[in-house]
């Protein structure tokens, strides 16, 4: 193999990992949403630190199709950081192979 060769290899190779890594961030993303009372959310940092912070234990937060719905702050929390978790977890173990691919 030329010199050329093993730098257009190489070059692919970075490219698809980038394309790969685009591609399951947007993955994720989308995974992040789950069903709570009759609406759809995403979990997020942010709206966990909100959830975190906020003293009452029963809100109305907006859903992702801009629905007010009622929740139970303590009860949606801890679903919503367990979701968040999950998802982070999957992230990192599909990164993590796409990374391993690329070294190959």
């Amino acid at each position: 193999m030329t010199e050329i060769d093993q730098l257009v290899t190489q070059i692919k190779q970075a490219t698809d990992y980038q394309i790969n890594k685009q591609i399951l961030y947007e993955k994720i993303q989308t995974d992040l949403h789950f069903p709570y009372n009759g609406g759809l959310f995403k979990a997020t940092q942010e709206l966990i630190g909100f959830l975190n912070a906020w003293d009452s234990d029963e809100l109305f937060l907006e859903d992702t199709y801009n629905n007010p719905i009622k929740v139970d702050r303590k009860e949606f929390l801890d679903l919503c950081k367990q979701h968040y978790q999950m998802v982070m977890n999957t992230w990192h173990i599909q990164h993590d192979e796409i990374k391993r691919a690329r070294k190959v």
